[in-house]
């Protein structure tokens, strides 16, 4: 990326302002490629041709005419990071409901399958949550106990499902009521008896939980990680694991009294972890404590920081990242650090009120962006599709699509995946998120939490761009449950070949109105 190319309100220019960037990050790709460019042109500005590449001096800011400032650096790297932050399509995992099996077995649905193949995610998960602790592997012999059983017709319909969206399945094994010697027959049938390429095995799920099992007690958690990675490496020593699955950031990290979990099982596990998961939920309808900034309701949804419990505020992502990954430096540096549940809500309202509305829709528009610029594993929303009373599922009664899954639609289909800096005035209003594409344009999501439109100003560097266009996703408020795209509705029709961005006037691309509750992804790019 050229760091002499500024871009500041509509001019473009080599910068001699000392603010510019001198050591911008060398773009590297997943696989050591070189990582895409940048845009190459120069913006619009008044009474110039958007053609010519003028090289004069930045531009000033303009004063009082905006809402909300939006920054962006597209030659450096999120929070200072020292080499390229690249997120690939396990940022759009997604967890199975295995209790929802019609939807996938024997085969999938036609419309579950359409929506669910849209996202392109790049990892399932299944079975899905603390139920995974509870089955009974058909083949696995005595010593297991759990409530319901799985089949090989179960693993092979939910392998099939993974295969058919090209995304990696992601097999959970039952640690808590099953044995070691069960997991290594699953792993047996996995990849010797039927050769199905499953490379990804979460072990446990939720150790921290107040069931008995492992109470206060990461220790021995993690001599049970241990016994059953080793058994499960004996029949495929290539095989790779994620854990260990906590419940929350407070449990990961040891804050507001609670022990710290991860370090404990990280350290003891000896290198066998290839990721190190914890679960997102900032607020909990089991809360009946009125005060409590975890509290479900929509007042606490965007707060920027929960006083009493900080998991709650959407600022956590920036004290708990860089946490886990000092661990991760520490006992497992091949690793990385997966989100592997993602929603609003785990307590009995399922969701309800938030999860299901425009609200739960800007609520992941947001927090996802700040997850992926942190470069993580993955992260994996809970869940794609669960009963009709479980709102935090991205499809709804009828596969209705929700406004999350909108959200996931325009992350997974137009974001880009070398995120880049940028910065908001206002960013418990408008916050936005920005990344560049591998067909070179600079995408740039803006996320209006609020009810009322606001007027920002882009001001952009490391970059140029001669026009853009942009997909708006809203609703009528924060409560309502229906959503559009430029007005339009997703459907199985339109889901996957794609609804028309709206291109914006040259002139203004970097003045933008953006909705009331609305969420803006805009693509600046060169050339036709």
């Amino acid at each position: 990326l050229a760091a002499a190319a500024i871009l500041l309100q509509a001019g473009c220019g080599t910068s001699t302002d000392a603010s510019a960037p001198v050591a911008p990050v060398p773009p590297v790709a997943p696989d050591g490629g070189a990582a895409p460019s940048a845009p190459e042109a120069c913006a619009t500005s008044a009474g110039r041709d958007a053609s010519s590449c003028n090289r004069e001096p930045s531009l000033p800011l303009p004063s009082g005419a905006a809402d909300v400032e939006v920054r962006i650096h597209a030659d450096v790297a999120p929070h200072a990071a020292t080499k390229s932050v690249v997120v690939d399509r396990r940022l759009y995992g997604m967890s199975i409901a295995d209790w929802q099996s019609g939807d996938y077995v024997p085969t999938p649905r036609p419309a579950f399958l359409t929506y669910l193949s849209a996202l392109e995610p790049g990892v399932l998960r299944w079975p899905a949550g603390h139920r995974s602790q509870e089955y009974v592997w058909q083949r696995g012999g005595a010593g297991q106990t759990g409530s319901w059983v799985l089949t090989p017709a179960h693993v092979d319909a939910f392998v099939a499902l993974a295969h058919a969206v090209h995304a990696e399945p992601l097999v959970a094994i039952n640690v808590k009521r099953s044995t070691a010697a069960a997991a290594a027959d699953l792993v047996r049938y996995l990849v010797v008896d039927h050769s199905y390429g499953v490379r990804w095995f979460q072990i446990g799920n939720e150790p921290d939980l107040t069931d008995g099992i492992y109470t206060n007690r990461p220790e021995a958690f993690a001599d049970a990680l241990v016994a059953f990675a080793d058994a499960m490496r004996a029949v495929d020593p290539n095989i790779r694991f994620v854990g260990p699955e906590l419940l929350t950031g407070a449990n990961a990290t040891g804050i507001h009294g609670r022990r710290d979990w991860m370090t404990p099982i990280v350290s003891r596990a000896a290198g066998r972890l290839s990721g190190l998961s914890w679960h997102y939920y900032p607020l909990d309808s089991a809360q009946q404590s009125t005060s409590s900034s975890a509290l479900f309701t929509l007042g606490h949804l965007f707060q920027e920081y929960g006083p009493d419990w900080r998991p709650s505020g959407m600022s956590y992502v920036d004290e708990i990242m860089p946490a886990l990954a000092r661990v991760r430096d520490q006992y497992a540096p091949e690793a990385s650090v997966w989100v592997s549940e993602l929603a609003v809500d785990p307590g009995p309202a399922a969701g309800a009120g938030i999860s299901d509305t425009i609200a739960g829709g800007l609520w992941v528009a947001d927090v996802l962006g700040r997850y992926a610029e942190y470069g993580p594993g993955a992260v994996i929303a809970w869940i794609f599709k669960g009963n009709p009373e479980q709102a935090y599922g991205l499809l709804g009664p009828g596969d209705q699509p929700r406004a999350t899954y909108g959200v996931y639609w325009l992350y997974a289909r137009h974001f880009g995946d070398h995120l880049v800096e940028s910065s908001s005035t206002a960013l418990t209003e408008v916050n936005a998120h920005a990344a560049l594409r591998s067909d070179g344009a600079l995408t740039l999501v803006l996320v209006n939490k609020t009810s009322t439109a606001r007027h920002v100003h882009v001001a952009l560097r490391g970059a140029c761009a001669s026009h853009a266009d942009a997909l708006t996703l809203e609703g009528e408020g924060l409560s309502s449950k229906d959503f559009h795209i430029n007005d339009v509705a997703l459907t199985t029709a339109n889901v996957a070949g794609g609804i028309a961005p709206i291109p914006l006037d040259p002139g203004k691309m970097f003045e933008i109105d953006v909705p009331p509750t609305s969420v803006r992804l805009i693509a600046y790019r060169h050339g036709g």
